[in-house]
């Protein structure tokens, strides 16, 4: 094993709980790969047992039990995983899920939430009047929580002292229950101003003026007495790990924070640190640069308080590089990571061999948590292809049978990684490029900032080309006659696809685009600039020029931006970032009517006729595959296959997913 990650990869002793390096796995279930069992299923005790396995010391398990399963108000909450445990025989099946993470000498943590009864919160909230609809955000980070306890709009009540009692004993109570099925501790959540602990914590949601609420000392009460009341239940032994916020806009500062650990001493073990809000605290390449994550300074400042607690942040830690640096230095006691863990299979085994260059790369898209609200319902990662098929991937896949002369023609994000598993499979493979440049659509990513975890992972495509021994070729057309001369086993054609040009008059002019042509070529752009087609795509084109200096109106048919773009802990983002442009705008079900002396036309939703000015426009359409271009290489080599948007336009998970699956028939 190398030593290059010596301290990420040693053992820390809490009490008389050792666990075997520093990296945890936090509460980043996939919520699809449970079906309607009532237990946990294979696909769900197989996902854990990997985390385990690929070197999470702690593995966290959400506590979704049967109680009000589908009572949640969102489409992805109805399907996250619930389990009956009012009966016994659900007993065997958490119990197999203890010892297959057991197996690999990791802990298993409960991630267990406090709850209030319906009608009832920290504190008294007036009705809410939801005459204009469901939003509530004016309840800042409520809104996820909120709805679940209100009754037609309200008014909620203030919890009583009784209440709270009756709350500290059956989160104890629950905890044991688990304790007794063999889970070793618990994650409880005390962060964004949500969970009902994390409500009594903050100065934001909590305004009573009993014993349970002003001071932070009083703040603090109830969550610290849940705690006390599970070491109690549960013994010594049973560790505790809190999330909490490092600081909060207008609430918990990190003075407060340092305080709280203080205080939580011999209560709680391990401080998971998050960001303030749960936008914060799912970065993005909207509201994270490189470099150290944010909430690497909250931990810093825990440990040179010299508050007698362990600290794990959370939120962008995947560099092994500077994983390792954090631990050494002392700045953290422990690293807890979801997404690097979803990734990256091998992060534990690329980390013992100290190849950190390795490592898949995150592009923060956030479709592991929930990758659409209308279906179908999968659990996936745009960067890891085997991403809720682990199950039953092995199955899926033959091992090679003799090394083939195969041919990729594409150098974009499918046929890179198409090129990548055949010649990791023994394969001799050629790619065929016919630019000058490899990455196709992903290059766009090399011009705009907010793109810079797309521009890592396709480097790190690049990269791994390279490493595979593919032979590459530039600047080569590859033509079917060229590839049936060359005797190929076998063809892959990843041609992508062009951008659709739509039917309306003055598309063809001299001051029109397509989103695709103008990345890194915006100075040849006229000052204001309409974009039509609001996709994400057409959204995030239109931020990539007002960032550029030009003043940009996107028009779209549909009611809102970007509707195809992650829904939960990722389009918020894309929101926040254009809402801070002064020179961006949009125009919802607006429809493009024509192009023409220096304006575009347009019908509004109320069917009036309007004009823009526009000295140049941006097409952003939609976009078709290469299928015929595709289909004439069928008889070049004895098998064929076309993948990637090639095949069917997708995204970089759609990509992965294509290629790896046909690149392992090989």
């Amino acid at each position: 094993m190398s030593d290059k990650y010596s301290h990420l990869l040693s053992p820390l002793k809490i009490g008389n709980v050792i666990l075997k390096n520093r990296m945890l796995a936090a509460n980043a279930l996939p919520h699809f790969l449970q079906g309607p069992e009532t237990f946990p299923a294979e696909p769900l005790i197989m996902y854990l047992s990997n985390l385990a396995k690929n070197g999470a010391a702690i593995v966290t398990f959400a506590d979704w039990t049967n109680r009000g399963q589908r009572e949640s108000r969102n489409e992805d909450g109805k399907r996250f995983p619930m389990f009956d445990i009012d009966d016994p025989s659900i007993q065997n099946y958490l119990s197999q899920l203890a010892d297959a993470v057991h197996f690999y000498d990791s802990k298993l943590s409960l991630a267990i939430m406090a709850f209030e009864p319906k009608g009832y919160s920290v504190c008294d909230i007036p009705a809410l009047d939801l005459s204009k609809g469901s939003d509530v955000s004016n309840l800042k980070d409520l809104v996820a929580f909120i709805p679940f306890m209100f009754e037609g709009g309200g008014p909620i009540k203030e919890m009583t002292e009784e209440l709270i009692e009756e709350m500290i004993e059956d989160i104890a109570i629950r905890t044991k229950y688990y304790q007794s099925l063999g889970f070793d501790m618990c994650t409880i959540h005390m962060a964004y101003c949500g969970p009902l602990l994390a409500r009594f914590l903050s100065p934001l949601t909590n305004k009573r003026t009993d014993k349970y609420g002003g001071s932070l000392e009083n703040r603090a009460r109830a969550p610290l007495a849940v705690c006390q009341r599970i070491k109690e239940v549960c013994g010594q032994d049973f560790l505790i790990e809190v999330q909490i916020s490092g600081e909060e806009e207008g609430g918990i500062t990190i003075e407060d924070t340092i305080a709280f650990a203080k205080m939580a001493e011999g209560k709680i073990d391990i401080l998971q640190i998050r960001a303030g809000d749960a936008l914060t605290a799912h970065p993005t390449g909207y509201n994270s640069k490189p470099g150290d994550p944010l909430t690497l300074r909250y931990a810093e400042a825990i440990k040179k308080s010299g508050a007698k607690i362990f600290t794990a942040p959370i939120g962008g830690f995947q560099n092994l590089e500077q994983n390792e640096e954090y631990i050494a230095s002392g700045k953290t006691d422990l690293i807890s990571m979801g997404r690097a863990f979803i990734c990256d299979p091998d992060y534990f085994k690329k980390a013992c061999e100290g190849r950190g260059d390795d490592v898949v790369p995150c592009i923060r898209c956030n479709k592991c948590h929930v990758p659409s609200m209308t279906g179908p319902w999968l659990s996936v990662c745009s960067v890891n292809p085997i991403m809720g098929i682990a199950h039953k991937v092995n199955r899926m896949i033959d091992p090679p049978t003799a090394a083939k002369k195969v041919a990729v023609i594409g150098g974009g994000p499918a046929g890179m990684k198409a090129a990548i598993v055949a010649a990791e499979r023994g394969h001799n493979v050629t790619l065929y490029e016919k630019n000058g440049y490899l990455g196709g659509q992903l290059r766009h990513a090399d011009f705009s900032s907010s793109k810079w975890p797309i521009r890592n992972f396709k480097d790190f495509l690049v990269r791994q080309v390279k490493k595979a021994g593919v032979r590459v070729l530039m600047n080569t057309e590859a033509t079917p006659e060229m590839i049936k001369a060359d005797g190929y086993d076998a063809v892959l054609l990843a041609l992508g696809a062009k951008p659709n040009i739509p039917d309306i008059p003055g598309v063809h002019g001299s001051n029109v685009r397509t989103a695709v042509t103008v990345y890194g070529d915006h100075k040849s752009l006229g000052e204001r600039v309409v974009v039509v087609g609001g996709s994400e795509t057409g959204t995030e084109t239109g931020m990539y020029l007002a960032q550029s200096g030009h003043k940009v109106t996107v028009l779209t048919r549909q009611d809102r931006l970007a509707p195809d773009a992650t829904p939960i802990h990722y389009v918020e983002m894309v929101r926040a970032a254009w809402e801070s442009m002064e020179n961006f705008s949009y125009i919802v079900q607006a429809t493009t009517k024509s192009i023409a002396d220096g304006k575009v036309t347009y019908v509004d939703a109320s069917g009036n006729e309007k004009t823009i000015e526009a000295d140049s426009v941006v097409l952003s359409g939609g976009m078709t595959p290469l299928q015929d271009e595709a289909l004439k290489f069928y008889s070049s080599a004895d098998r064929f296959f076309i993948i990637g948007d090639c095949r069917s336009v997708g995204s970089i998970q759609t990509c992965m997913r294509s290629a790896f699956s046909i690149a392992s028939q090989l």
